[in-house]
Formats: structure tokens, C-alpha cells, sequence
């Protein structure tokens, strides 16, 4: 495996060891992103920050390399071990005798740091402000509070999360999203994690790392997005933009599975069931 991948992946592997039910979360308005060249990260680096953000309590959407934290005029506070790899594409060009130049292209990685972890420097001006959408969807306001109220499920602000320990769901205020087809389908999302507590379905413990094996915790993931856009879709909050993130987020984790189709199958079945617990209070 190539070294730059490898560490990218031992990252995830050791932050997904601590992490609880947070894997999707598109609607925060403040993306992953580089300081200095205004680009969100995405694919696996959008991933890997955004899992390491939540580990670590990060508030801050910014990541920068030492590089470029030392030419901004910040200090790294207390920053040993605390980089985050990113891959990237490097270009190499290559001359063989008198044939033309080749270009390939190697993985490589750098190390970034939240800048949470960086003195020094004003991001005030960096921050981007999208202008966000507050409207309500009365169904779907009433279909979470039914089941909240039911459950006795309370609801803290936050990065959007299912607690397991606490039983407690985290979501960002609503004006605080730039979509709220997008926020809908996320605060489904981890209402239909909460299905899976033991006093409900009883999918899992009540700690996230009590899943035995990886697959069981993807297969977790699988059933709280089908249940997800099963509901966004029963509301009428699926806008476009939600069903193709949902289809983009579920063939992610099905690969995982993708030669267990009994796995899927099964994903789905208790899709069916959380999504009636939630609905209707039903198989709880």
C-alpha cells in the first residue's frame, strides 16, 4: 500500500476507535478547509478532518501546514502529534532518451493542524458567511418532535451526532445550515441511530464501540441513511441535491459490504423497522 494512503488510514482507523455515529454531517455551513488557499477539502481529506475535528472537539474549519502557519506569523501551540495527513496528487515529468516527455502522476501526503491548535492568527476575514436557508418543514418538525417527545430524547447544539452513552442527539440550529433539505436529512439521520439504543431496537450497546466488527458498524451507517431518506421522502424534504448526497454517502459504505448482499438486505429490513419505531413507536 502506498506510504502516503497507509497514513491517512491509520488516522481514520485510530479516531474511528473513539468517534460515536458522526460520520454524516453535510449541512454545517463552515466546511474542512485549507487557510491559505480557500479550498475545501474534499473526498477522504474532507473525511478524515471531519472525524478528527469531532475526536478532538476542533471548532475551528481551518487547517494550514506548519509552513504555512509559520508564514501567516502563527505559533503551533502544543501541536505534537496532533497533524492530520492529506493526500494529494504530485506531478512528475520523465525523460527517456528521445522520446517525449511522460507525465505521471504519485500520491503524496503533507500534515496539517486545525487552527484551534494555532496562536497568532486572525481567520475572522477567512470565514465564509453562506447565506442560509431557515425555513421550517412543519411535517418534518412535527415527525422528529413526536418522537423525541415519546422517547424522552433530549437534544443538545452541536455537530450533528448521535450520543449512545447519553442517549442524546447533537444537531446545529437551523439557521446555522445553508440547506435545509440538508438539515433535515442529517437530523433523520441521527434519529434513526437513536432507534438502534437498547431500550428501543437494541441494534448496538450503549457504547458505539461495543459493534463487533466494522462491518456491523457500517452496516449501522447504512440503515440510519436509508431510514433517513425513507423519511425525508415521506415529508417531501428530498430536494435534489439530499437524494444525491444519500445515494453518494450509501454506495460509500456498500462497498464496504458490496459482497455481503445479505448484509445490505438486512440494513434495509432494520431500516423498516427504525423507521416505524420512529413514525409510530412501533418494535420498540
Amino acid at each position: 500500500m502506498n506510504k502516503s494512503l497507509k497514513s491517512v488510514i491509520d488516522t481514520l482507523r485510530a479516531h474511528m476507535n473513539e468517534a460515536q455515529l458522526v460520520w454524516h454531517n453535510p449541512c454545517l455551513i463552515a466546511q474542512p478547509s485549507n487557510l491559505v488557499t480557500k479550498k475545501a477539502y474534499q473526498g477522504i481529506n474532507r473525511f478524515v478532518t471531519a472525524v478528527v475535528s469531532d475526536c478532538r472537539g476542533y471548532h475551528s474549519p481551518h487547517w494550514a501546514t506548519f509552513n504555512q502557519i509559520r508564514t501567516l506569523g502563527g505559533k503551533l501551540v502544543d501541536g505534537k502529534g496532533q497533524g492530520v495527513p492529506i493526500i494529494y496528487y504530485k506531478s512528475l515529468t520523465s525523460q527517456k532518451d528521445n522520446e517525449d516527455a511522460q507525465e505521471r502522476f504519485v500520491l503524496r501526503h503533507s500534515t496539517v493542524f486545525n487552527l484551534d491548535l494555532v496562536c497568532g492568527i486572525d481567520t475572522s476575514q477567512s470565514d465564509t458567511h453562506a447565506e442560509p436557508q431557515t425555513e421550517l418543514s412543519a411535517e418534518a418538525e412535527a415527525v422528529a418532535a413526536r418522537y423525541l417527545n415519546r422517547e424522552q430524547l433530549p437534544v443538545t447544539h452541536g455537530r450533528p451526532a448521535y450520543l449512545p452513552a447519553l442517549d442524546t442527539i447533537r444537531m446545529p440550529q437551523l439557521g446555522e445550515v445553508t440547506s435545509t433539505d440538508e438539515f433535515y436529512s442529517t437530523y433523520f439521520h441521527e434519529l434513526a441511530h437513536s432507534t438502534g439504543h437498547p431500550n428501543r431496537l437494541c441494534r448496538f450497546g450503549a457504547q458505539a464501540n461495543d459493534f463487533d466488527s466494522r462491518e456491523d458498524y457500517s452496516k449501522e451507517e447504512l440503515v440510519a441513511e436509508i431510514t433517513s431518506a425513507m423519511l425525508c421522502h415521506g415529508c417531501g424534504v428530498d430536494s435534489q441535491s439530499s437524494i444525491k448526497n444519500s445515494a453518494a454517502y450509501i454506495q460509500g459504505w456498500t462497498r464496504f459490504i458490496q459482497e455481503r448482499g445479505d448484509a445490505f438486505l438486512s440494513a434495509v429490513n432494520q431500516a423498516y423497522k427504525a423507521r416505524a419505531c420512529i413514525l409510530e413507536g412501533e418494535g420498540a
